[in-house]
């Protein structure tokens, strides 16, 4: 089972309760898309990775919060643990997209 972000955000208590409801909203429709691709092209996975991190984008600075570094990074591993779950091999597709696996989100994300 993939552990997201917001349950260990939940637990801090320092995050406003409707930011980590849209969050954990953005983070439940990723996996269902991911998991609704079954065997999926490059660019599927790349459509569900972006529109997750659009998602977020739209979520990042409301509720007088930000997402920061430390959030970002625990985003970031969230979005490859739940491709790699789904069978999809992140380092392969970034090799393919001639990127480093840790840039698969920078193309969309502003937080």
């Amino acid at each position: 089972m993939i552990t997201r972000p917001t349950e260990g955000w939940w637990r801090l208590g320092t995050f406003p309760e409707v930011f980590l409801e849209r969050v954990d909203t953005a983070l439940l429709a990723f996996e269902a898309e991911v998991t609704a691709l079954g065997v999926a092209s490059d660019q599927a996975v790349m459509a569900a990775v972006e529109h997750v991190v659009v998602a977020l984008n739209q979520i990042d600075g409301t509720d007088d919060h930000d997402i920061d570094t430390v959030d970002r990074e625990e985003l970031c591993e969230y979005i490859d643990d739940v491709l790699t779950h789904a069978g999809i091999d992140v380092e392969a597709l970034a090799r393919r997209r001639g990127i480093d696996p840790a840039e698969l989100t920078d193309e969309w994300r502003e937080w």
